[in-house]
C-alpha cells in the first residue's frame, strides 16, 4: 500500500476532537486514499474496469490489486465523482459510467448481503469487510442511489428498485454479524468471514477480533435506519460494550520515533484501544510475526508507530 505521513495529533484533534493532554505530536503513517479520490475525470472514465469497477491504483496491472475494490475509498468514489460531473454537464458518458459502476457493486455484493474487499480475489480480501469503513460506505451510497437524492436523481426506478435490496441485504448482513459473547451481543470485527460470519484476521497484525474503530461506522449506520427491534438492540448491546471497556488513566504518548502508553490517573477521558481480544474483551497488539500481545510496548517499534492502536472512535456514543 501507498503510505502518507500526517501528524497524528493534528489529524485526530481535528478529525475527532481528542482532548490535547491524550497526545503529544508526532508523525504516524496511514493508507493513502485510492487514485480516484485525486484523479482527473477523464482519468476516472478511462480507469473503469471491464467489470464496472475500479482498482485503488491505477498503476498496479497485476495481482490481487489490479482488481476492482473498495478499498481505500475505491470504486464507490469514482461513481460519486462521476454522478456529480454528469449533473454539472449532462454529459451520458458521466452517467453511464456511474450507473456501470453501481450495478458491480451490486455485482460484488454476497448473498448473505455482504461485500468483499476486492472482488473476485483470494485469501481475506473475500472476507465480508468493515475495515475503514468500506462497506458501510457501499451502503451508504446505495441508499442515496436507492432514493435517488442528491446526484444521483437520474436513476431510474429500477437501479433504484435493485439498490433498495441491497442496503436492505447489507442491513441483515451488519445484524447477522455482530458478535455474540456468553449470550450477550457485543460488535463487530474489522472483517468477517463470508461464509461463518465470524471475526477473522486479514494482514498478520490483524487477527481475529472485536474493532472498536469500525463498529462505530456501523452503529452510526444502523442508527440512520428505521428503528426495529433488532436494530435498537444491536445499537444498544455496542453502545453498552463501548462503556464497558473505554479505557482511562492513561496518555498514548507519540514521540519523533515512537509510541509510548504512559500511566495517569488524572486522565479521566476515555480511549479505546483498536482491537479487543474474543471472549476477554482485553486490549490487544500484534506486530508482523501475528502473536497476540496486551501491552503496546510488546510489539515491535514499527508497528507501534505505524498503526493506530488507540483512539476515541466511540467517544460520540457513550456520552
Amino acid at each position: 500500500m501507498k503510505k502518507r505521513t500526517l501528524t497524528f495529533a493534528l489529524a485526530l484533534s481535528m478529525l475527532l476532537s481528542v482532548p490535547a493532554v491524550l497526545f503529544q505530536p508526532a508523525a504516524a503513517v496511514f493508507a493513502a486514499d485510492g487514485s480516484g479520490t485525486t484523479a482527473s475525470i477523464s482519468e476516472v472514465l478511462n480507469n473503469q474496469q471491464a467489470d464496472g469497477g475500479w482498482k485503488k491504483d491505477y498503476t498496479v496491472t497485476s495481482g490481487d490489486w489490479a482488481k476492482s475494490t473498495i478499498d481505500n475509498k475505491a470504486t464507490y468514489t469514482e461513481i460519486r465523482r462521476l454522478a456529480s460531473e454528469y449533473k454539472k454537464t449532462g454529459n451520458s458518458s458521466y452517467s453511464a459510467a456511474a450507473i456501470k459502476g453501481i450495478n458491480f457493486l451490486l455485482t460484488m455484493q454476497y448473498s448473505n448481503g455482504g461485500w468483499p474487499q476486492i472482488y473476485q480475489s483470494t485469501g481475506y480480501h473475500n472476507h465480508i469487510t468493515y475495515n475503514d469503513n468500506a462497506m458501510i460506505n457501499v451502503m451508504l451510497l446505495l441508499d442515496e442511489v436507492a432514493n435517488r437524492k442528491g446526484d444521483f436523481s437520474f436513476i431510474d426506478s429500477t437501479l433504484a428498485g435493485k439498490s433498495k435490496q441491497a442496503v436492505t441485504k447489507g442491513l441483515d448482513c451488519l445484524l447477522n454479524t455482530q458478535v455474540v459473547t456468553g449470550g450477550k451481543l457485543t460488535v463487530w470485527g474489522q472483517q468477517h468471514d463470508s461464509a461463518t460470519l465470524k471475526p477473522a484476521g486479514a494482514r498478520s497484525y490483524e487477527v481475529p477480533s472485536l474493532s472498536a474503530q469500525e463498529s462505530v461506522g456501523i452503529v452510526n449506520f444502523l442508527k440512520t435506519r428505521t428503528s426495529t427491534a433488532p436494530i435498537a438492540a444491536a445499537i444498544k448491546a455496542a453502545e453498552d460494550w463501548f462503556k464497558a471497556v473505554q479505557i482511562t488513566g492513561i496518555r498514548v504518548v507519540k514521540t519523533s520515533d515512537d509510541v509510548i502508553v504512559v500511566s495517569d490517573p488524572s486522565v479521566t477521558t476515555p480511549i479505546w484501544a483498536r482491537f479487543y481480544e474474543l471472549g476477554t474483551n482485553k486490549p490487544i497488539f500484534v506486530g508482523r510475526d501475528g502473536i497476540v500481545k496486551y501491552r503496546l510496548s510488546d510489539i515491535e517499534q514499527e508497528r507501534r508507530t505505524g498503526y493506530s492502536w488507540y483512539g476515541n472512535w466511540p467517544a460520540s456514543l457513550v456520552n
